[in-house]
């Protein structure tokens, strides 16, 4: 197991000399870059960081003379000692008006311009504000985040808990933090111990979980307050990842980097949550949030990330050229409300793109590809667009600027998140109808799971059942119903018969862990949208679209249990209907 190394100043003392001498002559240079950008996001109070290359295989802690020390915030609610001053880089405002329109307007830019109020709706969301530099080797990433969270619950906060999916141990890489405020003061993280399953509570049967690290609070945030954490990061990727969806790391030409920064978990009625990530289905859960994040990155790099996002070269006029200039650049992304920010990177990425008229106005969706696959790029870019309008048109409006599709390594047939859709690179040169059923399927995601958050680790198929069915949904709209009726045959009914001909079956509402692996996909992707097909064979068409609309609009980028979906049925006069639908398949198992 990785250790969390709370406090990376000694990977700075095993600094080679070389290395050393090298950054003295760059350090003026990378000041006034530094300074530039700064002024250019309206003094931003975090930095961006340039690290200088090193032994690949340990990574180093960031030269404290390259680092613009973030803005340290204080709890405004709270009372202070006579003559402390209080420093805000972001308006927390008093409680229950924690932001103000004008602190929230930087986040909005992602939006349509109908839609920009929307960052308006959720004033409390938590707000990232962060700097990442992608190393030249492609392997190490070097960060700084400044994060304002509210506690949205009805007991006083002791403690904030982070989720560094870096570390998550199936994917081979790893997460390293340092420098750890709060409020100004600087707090050392508690490592997150747990229980191993299935076993009692002692010392020798729980392990610690180095994906998740508790921050302790030298004072209680109380419920509608707020409290400011900045910290550091390295983050070391593997270089060949084969692990779980080979969804992290450098696969196949792509630098695949989600989450690389630390979250805030979800916190509800049963407190932090944090549960264990299984090597297989999704893995995050979190709220809706808005996010302004820098990337610096070698120039050669195309980054697609969630988020309106500009490249800008770093300008010589900035300074006396250097190879620090000449090679790097600075993609600079806003988002929100969305749940979770990614980044993916190739030097061979290359894109088509057109608008798209949406509800709420021209939505640019983007295809990139890879050398070679410039016609099924197209292809992408088409089906893509139609699927967005389609949802659109039956669940509730898609408010942001952009969609982007883009090629990856991983080994599942697709991936999703926020305003992106990974579809695995070898499906460019295959069967165009299953590439179309996977392009239309992230897209989905973009619906549900994107804007209507769901518990991705404990109720997998609240999210997944419904993209899959919404997929047939569309595929009926655009090739007719013979064409659908034998997708719903091939993808829903045969890959769930194949295992009840098998003798297994088990129920869909379980967590992700509650299934035998082999069971996963063919009950979540194949058994549960069968519940939907049977609600809506029954109480047609219109009824059930409405359903599902109710269901979006009413929940729009909050977060979404089983019963939001059962009560929107009882509220419409299809309870008994849906709960009936439900049981016999989220709840029924059935024994050839």
């Amino acid at each position: 197991m990785r250790e969390i190394n709370i406090a990376l100043k000694h990977y700075t003392v095993c600094a080679t000399n070389s290395y050393k001498q090298n950054m003295r002559h760059k350090r003026q240079i990378t000041l006034l870059l530094l300074f530039a950008l700064l002024v250019a996001w309206g003094g931003a109070s975090s930095s961006h960081i340039n690290p200088a290359a090193q032994n690949p295989a340990v990574p180093t802690a960031m030269p404290r003379s390259l680092i613009t020390p973030l803005a340290k915030t204080t709890v405004i609610p709270a009372t202070s000692a006579p003559g402390q001053p209080r420093r805000t880089p972001l308006p927390l405002g008093t409680p229950r008006e924690v932001a103000t329109p004008a602190s929230l307007n930087p986040y909005a830019g992602a939006l349509l311009p109908s839609y920009e109020g929307d960052v308006g709706q959720a004033p409390d969301a938590t707000r990232y504000d962060i700097d990442i530099t992608i190393d030249a080797d492609m392997q190490h990433v070097y960060g700084a985040q400044q994060v304002v969270v509210v506690n949205h619950a009805a007991d006083p906060l002791t403690e904030l808990m982070l989720r560094l999916y870096p570390n998550t141990e199936y994917l081979g890489g790893s997460m390293h933090v340092q420098d750890v405020h709060i409020n100004g003061a600087s707090v050392l993280p508690i490592p997150y111990v747990r229980a191993v399953a299935g076993s009692s509570v002692t010392d020798s049967q729980r392990l610690t979980d180095t994906s998740v690290v508790s921050i302790p609070l030298n004072e209680p945030v109380l419920p509608g307050h707020a409290v400011s954490l900045s910290l550091e990061y390295v983050i070391t990727a593997p270089l060949r990842s084969n692990s779980g969806y080979r969804t992290f790391g450098w696969v196949d030409q792509v630098l695949a980097l989600p989450d690389a920064y630390a979250m805030i978990p979800v916190h509800d009625q049963r407190g932090w949550r944090v549960d264990a990530a299984p090597d297989y289905g999704d893995i995050v859960f979190a709220e809706a949030s808005l996010y302004r994040v820098r990337i610096t990155a070698p120039s050669d790099l195309v980054i697609v990330a969630t988020g309106a996002c500009t490249q800008t070269p770093l300008d010589p006029q900035i300074a006396p050229p250097s190879d620090v200039l000449l090679h790097q650049s600075v993609t600079s992304c806003v988002a929100g409300p969305v749940r979770d920010f990614a980044i993916h990177a190739s030097r061979e990425y290359r894109v088509v793109s057109a608008p798209v008229a949406a509800a709420g106005g021209d939505v640019l969706v983007s295809s990139y590809y890879l050398p070679g696959n410039q016609q099924a790029a197209q292809h992408v870019l088409d089906y893509a667009s139609a699927a967005l309008l389609f949802y659109e048109s039956r669940f509730g409006v898609y408010p942001y600027k952009e969609l982007k599709v883009f090629p990856s390594g991983t080994t599942a047939g697709g991936i999703e998140y926020p305003m992106l859709a990974g579809v695995l690179d070898t499906l460019y040169s295959g069967d165009p109808g299953y590439l179309e059923w996977i392009v239309a399927h992230e897209v989905a995601h973009q619906w549900w799971y994107g804007m209507l958050g769901s518990d991705q680790i404990n109720e997998p198929w609240l999210d997944e059942s419904l993209a899959q069915y919404s997929t047939l949904l569309y595929m009926e709209q655009r090739h007719g119903a013979d064409y659908a009726a034998g997708l719903r045959e091939q993808r829903l009914i045969a890959r769930y018969h194949a295992e009840l001909d098998a003798g297994k079956d088990t129920i869909v509402d379980q967590p992700t862990l509650g299934f035998d692996r082999a069971l996963y996909f063919p009950i979540v992707y194949g058994k549960g949208p069968l519940f939907y097909d049977e609600v809506r064979r029954t109480v047609g068409d219109a009824r059930f679209i409405l359903w599902l609309h109710t269901y979006f609009e009413k929940n729009r980028y909050g977060i979404v249990h089983r019963e939001d979906l059962l009560t929107v049925a009882d509220d419409l006069g299809m309870g008994v209907t849906v709960r009936q639908a439900f049981d016999k398949w989220m709840h029924g198992v059935f024994i050839r």
